[in-house]
């Protein structure tokens, strides 16, 4: 995606959602050695899988990661630091999750009601995207 392109309020939420899938589809930053540990023990033979089955998440493809940075760059124009980490709250909850965002999980660590959480967040995204929108057509103004 181009620096230059505008947006719209639906474009920018599923851009955050796919965002969030793609950040946890990274390679972590800092890799955990494992102290002891024992592996554990399924009781049912059923319970293992076969071994064709891959349990680990596909890597992100260059077009996800070229999305991750342009939504980065978008989230990092909005002033207010709690409009912030709303915005990347409500994307990590709701990343591979079919029942989309968890508000009431969001709103219970912001001690507000998960209505408010919603309309805050939509009333963020909107002011976000008119923002962007009004900065790329200002920059297209003077050049």
């Amino acid at each position: 995606m181009k620096k230059s392109r505008t947006l719209t309020a639906p474009e920018l939420h599923d851009l955050l959602l796919e965002a969030a899938e793609t950040d946890r589809r990274l390679p972590a930053a800092l890799r955990k050695t494992p102290g002891a540990w024992w592996p554990e023990i399924a009781h049912d033979w059923l319970a293992y899988p076969d071994a064709k089955t891959t349990t680990r998440l596909p890597r992100a493809t260059a077009e996800q990661i070229d999305n991750y940075d342009f939504v980065h760059e978008v989230v990092a124009s909005v002033p207010d630091a709690d409009d912030r980490v709303l915005l990347w709250a409500v994307a990590a909850s709701a990343a591979f999750r079919q029942r989309g965002p968890a508000w009431t999980r969001i709103a219970k660590i912001q001690h507000t009601d998960r209505r408010r959480v919603k309309s805050v967040y939509e009333g963020v995204l909107v002011e976000t995207v008119m923002r962007w929108n009004d900065a790329i057509v200002g920059v297209g103004k003077s050049a």
